[in-house]
């Protein structure tokens, strides 16, 4: 009997650590062709950055500077991978081949690359439309057609919690402003004998700040002199409130009408967000709209007002502006329909594809029964100049009460009543006879824009444009939150806040790109 011996080490592939090779191999071999890295380069290529490199200076002093070019890539490969930090982006660049190979081998430090996101803040709606403008010519987009707009809230970096609202600036200056009158004139009556009849301000019913300070540095020089006692302290405490006034009144002055302002972004709006649950007080948020075709964004803006109606027309503005084109229509929700909007589209000579709030209900709701009452049924009547009842009474007009938006539109409500209650059969339930002076507050210009905007939804064209908007901007906010966890700017003031997501949609717009041509391929 033959005993065979069986070899039963195992065999690895030969594995040198730190091996030299002869040849290095070529780092682009391990990108593979169809990478959005790649995409990336050749869009960037294709820009013209002539505003980046003319704020570099042309000194022939120290080293010379990376290529601006060079950074855009880096930055907008971070941003499409949720790299949006400088020390990250700083430490994925040296040891990512994609970042490795963009830069081709070069490092740059997080500060280089942060002086570089601020060097681009002035110039970034410029980059932006040259990228969309590189998607038109490829064919993606057609700006002279029908833009879908659309916003929700980004929370700021300023603190949620310490904001100064403007009821309690208005409430505690209003105090301060008290202590400073009464302190004036308790000081003045203290050293009546002389300083009172010198007193420039003698018969003023009220003292400015300024005047007080200046009463109290008079006096207090006095004191000094003459050795006045017991003036001391109401001259501190006429500081302290000046001090408090002019705290509030620029409290004040930041608030710009608004509720509140956060101290450390006063840029900002105070609004709830979706984030906060709608439960909670209200939170330092940009309003940020987008308009989008076939799921690129072609433009942007933050805006400091939760209204999307007051903001609309003058993001749509921005949007002809700097597109150089202006759409064939517009199409929105419920929450930009009023007669400001209507107007101004109209103005523009652009259709007005926007929703009004009470459409889906008159849409979808059923017919109401003969003799039953139905509060949605004030009409306008045959020469739009009152109301028609549910009962079919004419309504008549008691004034026009002048109104205006915060933009600055008239939008005039009208007062009325109606003469024919005693009997109506629909007394016990009309809205009138509940109401204390037996008048309702309508606005008959918005209800007139609402008629034409019926006529407009209701044809079938419109009707597919508000079927599509649903898959138009919000599937890229929900790329933006969801997918890409963009749910907090990382910059204080308008500036930063504009320039942050300049570099988030255009990586979003390319990466689009690059899904569409995979499919195309």
């Amino acid at each position: 009997m033959v005993l065979k011996l069986v070899n039963t080490k195992l065999m690895y592939k030969p594995y040198i650590s730190n091996d030299t090779l002869l040849f290095p191999p070529n780092l682009g071999d391990f990108i593979p062709q169809d990478a959005p890295v790649r995409l990336i380069s050749e869009i960037v290529d294709l820009m013209d950055l002539k505003e980046i490199h003319a704020s570099y200076s042309t000194s022939s002093d120290g080293q010379p500077p990376y290529h601006p070019a060079m950074l855009l890539k880096v930055v907008i490969f971070g941003y499409m991978n949720n790299i949006f930090s400088t020390r990250g982006l700083e430490s994925a660049m040296t040891c990512d081949a994609h970042l490795i190979w963009l830069s081709s081998y070069q490092f740059p430090d997080h500060t280089t690359i942060s002086r570089f996101k601020t060097r681009c803040m002035p110039h970034i709606k410029v980059i932006f439309t040259r990228l969309v403008t590189i998607l038109a010519e490829r064919g993606e987009i057609k700006l002279t057609e029908d833009l879908y707009i659309d916003g929700t809230t980004i929370r700021s970096r300023a603190a949620r919690r310490r904001i100064k609202w403007r009821s309690n600036a208005e409430k505690f200056g209003a105090s301060a402003d008290a202590d400073i009158q009464e302190g004036v004139k308790a000081l003045l009556e203290q050293v009546e004998n002389g300083d009172s009849m010198d007193d420039n301000n003698a018969g003023h019913v009220s003292y400015t700040t300024e005047e007080a300070r200046e009463i109290a540095d008079r006096i207090e020089r006095r004191a000094q002199k003459e050795g006045l006692k017991k003036v001391r302290g109401k001259i501190t405490a006429i500081r302290n409130a000046c001090d408090r006034k002019e705290a509030h009144d620029r409290t004040l002055e930041q608030c710009a009408g608004r509720c509140g302002v956060a101290p450390t972004d006063p840029d900002c709006g105070i609004m709830h967000a979706k984030e906060d649950g709608y439960e909670g007080m209200a939170t330092p948020n940009y309003n940020v709209q987008i308009a989008t075709q076939n799921q690129y964004v072609t433009n942007y803006g933050a805006y400091d007002s939760a209204e999307d109606k007051s903001i609309a027309m003058d993001f749509v503005d921005t949007c002809v502006e700097e597109n150089g084109v202006k759409p064939s229509a517009v199409v929105e929700d419920a929450g930009y329909g009023c007669e400001e909007v209507y107007v101004g589209l109209e103005e523009r000579q652009i259709e007005a594809v926007v929703k009004y709030p009470g459409y889906d209900a008159e849409t979808m709701r059923r017919p109401v029964k003969e003799g039953q009452y139905d509060r949605l049924a004030f009409r306008l009547s045959p020469d739009e100049s009152s109301l028609v009842c549910p009962a079919g009474h004419m309504m008549r007009v008691i004034r026009t009460e002048e109104a205006y938006t915060r933009s600055g539109f008239r939008s005039d409500s009208t007062v009325m009543t109606c003469d024919h209650c005693d009997g109506c059969p629909f007394k016990e339930k009309c809205i009138l006879t509940k109401s204390k002076r037996g008048e309702i507050h309508r606005k008959l210009g918005n209800i007139r824009e609402e008629r034409k905007a019926k006529a407009r939804l209701d044809m079938p064209a419109n009707q597919k444009k508000l079927k599509r908007r649903s898959r138009e901007p919000e599937p890229v906010f929900g790329q933006l939150k969801h997918n890409h966890g963009y749910t907090r700017f990382r910059h204080f003031g308008k500036t930063g806040v504009t320039m942050d997501p300049g570099f988030v949609f255009m990586a979003l717009n390319i990466l689009k790109l690059h899904k569409n041509m995979k499919k195309s391929a």
